[in-house]
């Protein structure tokens, strides 16, 4: 595996980074994702965007001084799948990962990830809970709601994955420029249209990648009570851009 790391390390990179209202941490943050990447890439960017930050996060971008990084400021939230769509715009790497920036996900899956494309010549690379390795500490409420979206996603969707929804994903450049310019949704549906988007586009090598995610890793942020309205509103919303998703792709397979 080393000498496969070593391969990747002339490889160019862009890692997109949306964030909204993560000034408490997003400098430590950012010092930990630019830690697990310098030391194994010679040629990466990270592009951070700020989807209308109104919590001082811009502020803090602002006093950021690691080489290779970079902000973007949007001047209102549209949400995560503009945002990312804003970062594919501005991209120039091979390889091109995005990545929540509140690092629930640990960037140290990064190089991973890469590895895993490597080894497979996988089209994307996906991080799933379902996987067999995965390491999870997630509420039961999450898990419940993540089970029911995807029986719906096997049902509506020919997407051979068992997790659409984690917030990090890597893609060679080829299949980012291939649909780069037709997506559309902005939030909570974003993952689910990209992927149909490239599976449509005949990129079909998915390969699902282990992750460790631990949700309470800022436990002091989350009230159970506050969680659970959390979870109902981003259900409804999930499920509402999932059908618009599910029209795209079925009105595109009648005029196509």
């Amino acid at each position: 595996m080393d000498d496969l790391f070593q391969a990747l390390r002339n490889k160019n990179i862009s890692i997109i980074v949306p964030v909204f209202n993560e000034a408490r941490n997003i400098l430590k943050n950012l010092d930990l994702l630019v830690s697990e990447v310098a030391p194994y890439f010679e040629n990466y960017e990270i592009i951070v965007i700020s989807d209308g930050s109104t919590d001082g996060t811009n502020g803090a971008l602002s006093t950021q001084s690691h080489a290779g990084v970079r902000t973007v400021f949007l001047d209102k939230n549209r949400g995560k799948g503009f945002a990312v769509r804003r970062g594919f715009l501005e991209c120039k790497g091979d390889f091109v990962l995005f990545i929540d920036g509140d690092m629930e996900l640990h960037p140290r899956e990064i190089r991973v990830f890469l590895g895993l494309q490597a080894l497979y010549d996988a089209d994307i690379v996906i991080g799933s809970k379902r996987h067999p390795q995965s390491n999870i500490i997630y509420p039961w409420t999450r898990r419940a709601l993540s089970f029911i979206f995807q029986m719906i996603i096997n049902h509506l969707f020919d997407l051979d994955v068992t997790d659409t929804q984690v917030g990090i994903k890597l893609f060679r450049r080829d299949v980012v420029d291939a649909v780069k310019q037709d997506l559309s949704v902005d939030r909570y549906g974003f993952d689910l249209e990209l992927l149909a988007l490239a599976r449509r586009r005949g990129f079909k090598k998915m390969l699902e990648a282990p992750i460790r995610l631990d949700y309470f890793w800022q436990d002091e942020r989350h009230s159970k009570i506050m969680d659970l309205v959390h979870i109902f509103k981003v259900g409804y919303h999930v499920m509402s851009d999932t059908c618009v998703v599910y029209r795209k792709l079925r009105n595109a397979r009648k005029t196509g």
